[in-house]
């Protein structure tokens, strides 16, 4: 019986002598400052980590967007408010109701 192992040919070839280089962590998040000296062929450890690397730095990018869209939102209506505020119109269309029809001034009687 011969067993013959088929590569597909869209599988990348890894040079002999290139190592793993995933960095290494303790405590699951802490980075040590260390990487991974085994060479990539024999490190199962590390299978294809720089694809979940990429995945985490696009992940974080998607985040940093995100955020990014909110404080534009936040600015806008800030923006807005601040120019309606003190604007014209707002004095224009501000009304004053006068309950005592005898009364034609509307100030207060401490105000006068």
């Amino acid at each position: 019986v011969s067993l013959s192992v088929s590569v597909s040919p869209c599988t990348r070839q890894v040079p002999a002598d290139e190592v793993c280089g995933c960095p290494l962590v303790k405590d699951v998040f802490e980075p040590t400052g260390e990487f991974c000296r085994v060479s990539k062929r024999k490190c199962n450890k590390h299978y294809c980590w720089e694809k979940l690397r990429r995945a985490e730095v696009d992940l974080e990018r998607v985040r940093v967007w995100y955020k990014l869209d909110e404080l534009f939102e936040q600015e806008r209506n800030l923006r807005t408010a601040m120019t309606n505020r003190a604007g014209l119109l707002a004095l224009m269309l501000h009304q004053t109701i006068q309950h005592d029809p005898i009364t034609t001034d509307l100030r207060s009687a401490k105000d006068r």
